[in-house]
């Protein structure tokens, strides 16, 4: 069992999320530490004690890096390392959900400009063209055929960058303008929102002004959403769902969520169930 002192709150940026999480922390008397990412420092071979980690930071590069690094020298890491890894990757993430049985969109990946141009039509037009890595909708297009794909595959071959050069693909899922993102903490939904579109943009992101409304969680959303945190090995989780003619699917499962709208519009104390969530763990050991 590993014999927690004090839990490290790993940030690289100080948000609402992380300033309603440090006031819990404050509130239940948790010994923990903050600790900008930026200047930890983890003197080998005798720089680990098998601490835990709370990891909060936006950089999912820094998010992937300590969390390995914690495991690997015996300590915890809130969520799990292998979660982070898989949750920042949108296309093992939705392989993970499809083996499962979480349903999903349809969906084609490649490593190849040329052949996600060639698959096109098999997953329908308009179709959505994601890159394999990001957040808040960045990079994130909408293509009405052939030739606005084969535009965006230069565009991305421009760049220069060898992550652009896999494609997700997937179905334009006609939703009612808006998606949902839940909140799971453990094995409870706790808290959901509606994300409007503004100003006619398809996107949904309230990073990108879209409106929020409070959602009533009903079983099968919430059970959709527990199995797709449960599925990549998270304690806890944003899930993007969509509705659709079909029934909800999932999109994306975040492992260092924003939750700020959530709580905000919902009412619902989140950063106290995440606390509480990470003094269970670490009791825990």
């Amino acid at each position: 069992m590993v014999l927690i002192e004090a839990i490290d709150f790993i940030y690289d940026a100080v948000r609402l999320d992380e300033k309603l999480l440090i006031r819990e922390f404050n509130s239940l008397n948790v010994n923990y530490r903050l600790v900008n990412a930026g200047e930890l420092t983890l003197n080998l071979p005798n720089g680990g004690d098998g601490g835990a980690a709370f990891i909060r930071t936006i950089s999912q590069h820094k998010s992937q890096l300590v969390s390995q690094l914690y495991e690997a020298l015996g300590g915890i890491s809130i969520n799990p390392a292998m979660s982070i890894l898989i949750g920042n990757n949108k296309a093992v993430t939705l392989a993970i959900l499809s083996r499962v049985g979480v349903p999903i969109p349809n969906t084609v990946i490649t490593l190849s400009g040329d052949v996600a141009v060639k698959v096109l039509n098999a997953v329908g037009i308009p179709a959505i063209v994601k890159p394999v890595h990001g957040s808040w909708g960045r990079l994130v297009s909408l293509v009405g055929g052939v030739e606005d794909l084969q535009l965006l595959v230069r565009h991305r071959d421009s760049m220069g960058n060898p992550q652009y050069g896999a494609y997700l693909v997937q179905e334009y899922v006609r939703k009612p303008g808006r998606d949902i993102r839940v909140t799971v903490v453990g094995d409870r939904a706790v808290a959901a929102i509606y994300r409007y579109a503004v100003n006619d943009d398809w996107r949904t992101n309230t990073a990108r002004g879209g409106k929020a409304e409070a959602v009533r969680v009903d079983p099968e959303l919430e059970d959709i959403s527990v199995r797709a945190t449960k599925a990549i090995g998270a304690y806890y989780a944003g899930v993007d769902v969509v509705e659709s003619d079909g029934g909800y699917k999932v999109l994306e499962v975040n492992t260092v969520p924003e939750f700020k709208n959530v709580q905000r519009v919902t009412g619902v104390n989140v950063a106290r169930h995440i606390v509480e969530l990470v003094l269970d763990l670490t009791k825990r050991g």
